[in-house]
């Protein structure tokens, strides 16, 4: 069975980092519009994640999620409480 994007995105399982259920648009979009570094790990049992990957990003940008450059904790903290109050703030 061939899943469409539109079916893919709202496809749902349970994230080991936030501890809850997300959709895969979550993942493919979480860091700054790429996937999470575990988008493999999630969601190889699922669909041939590797295809999807290869399909849609270049070698570079797969290499660059699944490989992150760490932060250190505060970039880290001072990014989250950034992303809370654009979502806080209410629309122009």
């Amino acid at each position: 069975m061939v899943l469409n994007e539109g079916e893919i995105d709202k496809k749902k399982l349970r994230c080991p980092k936030l501890g809850g259920e997300v959709p895969f648009f979550y993942c493919r979009t979480v860091q700054d519009g790429m996937p999470c570094e575990r988008i493999m790990v999630c969601w190889e049992l699922f669909f041939d994640i590797e295809a999807y990957l290869r399909e849609h990003y270049t070698p570079v940008e797969i290499e660059r999620f699944l490989h992150p450059t760490p932060q250190d904790k505060m970039t880290t903290l001072i990014q989250i409480i950034e992303q809370a109050k654009k979502k806080k703030s209410p629309p122009k």
